[in-house]
């Protein structure tokens, strides 16, 4: 068989190499001149580009501004016409507004990325938004939101979703002012007013102070709702541990317009008004059954079923009794459950007759929260005092 030679290898040159050694340098004898002016005029492209981005990087556009930083131009005179009910005071001698916005349900996201959907679920209608801009400071600035909520309760709902627990409650007669060291948030009325600054300076506070002074002063009121004459009056809790839940209450898609209140032992009382006593026996039927799921344990005691979470090894209960759905929730045991009830039905037996009419009332027309319109605090009260006591008990029998 024949067998092909031996092959040896070739030597290596010493300058060979796996990259071209000289790769900038070109190979062409000449260059054609129509290419090299296509050069020079590309390059002069992208620097007439870079110098036109510099310069209105450097001098922008004065329609972006609602107002013209440093200067203390009148308001009136730098914001929008369209103010809706904000005053045109908001801002203290030495500040000024700038960039007064608008947002509604349509383009909400662009202002509260990811929390659009807790202020809709309060019946959100249009958010206006405003920067006070101190003039010798222009790093110090108050960012106030003014959400128009579309009813008081609505309002009182978003603000107690949003209230830190070290946050003092402060009563007004159309809503709460919740303050810390760099914030105040406020209720009034339909509106929910947040103003945040960027410091915790006496002129920061100084000007969120103004803030709600103003508006207080400026926006149409309206009386606090019946459950606060029921929670704060009738029971001595402080406003501020007082809810209101316009849909999905405790998870439960069926529970809607229930108010709640915390305990001192961290257990909640809650009410609802039905349309019917028939419907307030449906209505807490479902409440037990949805308790149920979440428990191994249900028992009945003193004509309350009493379902035992099983997580947190607490109790829940509820009842219907006339047109009111009252139950507890979160009860440390059976005994403090029961003393939770009895509390919360002596209450609701204390009511006077316009308080009672208030709760039971039809939504109005315009679509606001039903029992929205009702009690009104006393002017001036302290946080944590209780409103001014009844002065005709009345817990119409089957009402």
């Amino acid at each position: 068989m024949d067998t092909l030679p031996a092959m040896s290898p070739s030597p290596q040159k010493k300058d060979d190499r796996l990259f071209v050694r000289d790769g900038r340098r070109s190979h062409r004898r000449s260059f054609s001149l129509t290419e090299f002016r296509l050069g020079l005029g590309v390059v002069g492209v992208l620097l007439l580009i870079t110098s036109w981005i510099l310069w209105k990087g450097a001098h922008p556009d004065p329609a972006l501004f609602a107002a013209s930083v440093g200067t203390d131009a009148p308001a009136a005179t730098m914001m929008s016409a369209d103010r809706g009910p904000l005053p045109p005071s908001l801002a203290l001698p030495g500040w000024h507004e700038r960039m007064l916005s608008w947002f509604d349900a349509s383009n909400l996201y662009v202002k509260i990325n990811g929390r659009e959907d807790y202020y809709k679920s309060f019946g959100f209608q249009r958010l206006g938004y405003v920067s006070l801009v101190q003039n010798a400071d222009t790093t110090r600035i108050v960012d106030v939101e003014f959400f128009d909520q579309g009813s008081t309760a609505n309002a009182l709902g978003a603000q107690a979703g949003e209230r830190s627990p070290e946050q003092v409650t402060q009563v007004g007669t159309s809503g709460f002012v919740n303050a810390s060291s760099n914030a105040m948030f406020m209720s009034h009325g339909r509106y929910y007013v947040r103003a945040i600054g960027a410091d915790t300076t006496a002129a920061t506070r100084a000007q969120l102070e103004h803030v709600c002074r103003t508006l207080a002063a400026h926006l149409p009121g309206e009386p606090l709702p019946w459950a606060y004459a029921l929670f704060a009056g009738q029971l001595g809790l402080e406003p501020g541990k007082v809810s209101f839940m316009p849909e999905n209450a405790f998870s439960f898609g069926f529970a809607r317009d229930v108010y709640s209140a915390r305990l001192d032992d961290d257990s909640e009382i809650f009410v609802a008004v039905a349309p019917t006593e028939t419907a307030a026996k449906e209505l807490a039927a479902q409440f037990e059954a949805g308790f149920a799921e979440l428990s191994d344990d249900v028992s009945a005691a003193q004509g309350i079923r009493w379902a035992r979470d099983r997580y947190q090894a607490t109790l829940a209960g509820v009842v219907a009794d006339g047109r009111w759905v009252l139950g507890v929730r979160g009860a440390p045991d059976l005994a403090r459950g029961r003393a939770a009830f009895d509390r919360l039905r002596s209450g609701l037996r204390a009511l006077p007759f316009e308080v009672v009419d208030q709760a039971f009332s039809p939504p109005a027309a315009t679509g606001s929260t039903p029992g929205a319109g009702a009690v009104e605090a006393a002017p001036g009260a302290e946080p944590g005092k209780e409103l001014p006591p009844a002065s005709e008990p009345a817990y119409p029998e089957g009402r």
